[in-house]
């Protein structure tokens, strides 16, 4: 696979389907239409981004998102990796590193002094491919349903 980083842009219906393809592996229930709706509240204005990688059949093999965000405790913003996830058939090609290294250069372009990433729905394997990269576990997170 010829893989390069591109912004998602204007998703097509088939890079819709191959999204929701990705996102359902991590085990979230989605559809077409909500993640149509979801990516226009995840713009560059809003302070977030969507990468994919496609293959040779110009399909996505995988998708990264992030924003960047401001805290009270620092004057810089930190940049948060809210989804990275590989097709099955590309994994152990470099390709979620290519992903996490274009969110870090990134991240670095928008000056943020604190880069993490959200897996909370990932699998051991995940976590040992962060912290193979240098992130750390950093706190607990505590969520309640609205």
């Amino acid at each position: 696979m010829t893989a390069s980083v591109e912004p998602l842009g204007i998703p097509s219906s088939s890079d819709l389907d191959d999204l929701v393809s990705l996102i359902r592996s991590l085990g979230y229930t989605l559809d077409a239409p909500a993640l149509s709706a979801r990516l226009t509240r995840l713009t560059l204005e809003a302070g977030h981004e969507t990468w994919v990688i496609r293959d040779d059949a110009g399909r996505i093999a995988a998708v990264a998102g992030a924003h960047v965000m401001w805290a009270y405790n620092t004057d810089a913003p930190t940049a948060q990796l809210l989804l990275l996830v590989v097709r099955a058939d590309a994994r152990r090609d470099g390709v979620g590193s290519q992903l996490l290294s274009h969110f870090e250069a990134w991240a670095r372009s928008h000056e943020a002094s604190t880069l993490s990433a959200v897996s909370a729905a990932a699998t051991d394997s995940a976590h040992r491919f962060y912290q193979k990269r240098g992130y750390h576990e950093s706190g607990t997170r505590y969520a309640k349903l609205a």
